[in-house]
């Protein structure tokens, strides 16, 4: 039976992220890695991790504490502002809902045109085939009414 680990592999993969492979290391250790296959394919592994490391270390640019603590405060402000703006866009929907609502009454009460093309319709077969599908009718108007919801809440989630 081949064995897939060993005691001493933990040991060797810490030595080789804290940068002391193989020379901060004592001379067991690198006896049984050269020794042990489990341990040299570590520690390979691990040393070529551990050199690419080193090359891009000088290629990453930190950013200082002050600028980090600048752009952190105005994230929190700017999520700040929309939270304090959902609201008040849901109260433009709202209002925009009933804005319509109130141009179409006015609409209907003042258009003879209109009045009369509603009485055809409620004279027509059509009427008849709505009395029939109240709940589809009702359907459809309680989902024109909850649209300004909806919208509210998918832009809400940002």
């Amino acid at each position: 039976m081949r064995h897939i680990d060993c005691e001493f592999e933990a040991e060797v993969l810490a030595a080789a992220v804290e940068s002391r492979w193989p020379d901060g290391v004592d001379a067991q250790l690198r006896a049984h890695v050269a020794a042990c296959p489990i341990c040299s394919e570590a520690a390979l592994a691990a040393g070529a991790i551990s050199e690419v490391r080193n090359e891009m270390r000088g290629s990453f640019v930190v950013p200082d504490s002050g600028r980090v603590w600048w752009l952190a405060q105005l994230r929190a402000r700017r999520e700040a502002i929309e939270a304090a703006g959902r609201p008040i866009t849901v109260a433009h929907l709202v209002a925009f809902a009933c804005a319509a609502g109130l141009l179409g009454a006015c609409f209907g009460a003042t258009s003879t045109w209109f009045q009369d093309a509603l009485k055809w319709v409620a004279s027509s077969p059509i009427a008849a085939l709505l009395a029939q599908h109240v709940a589809l009718a009702a359907g459809a108007g309680a989902i024109l009414l909850l649209i300004p919801a909806a919208a509210y809440f998918a832009f809400g989630r940002d």
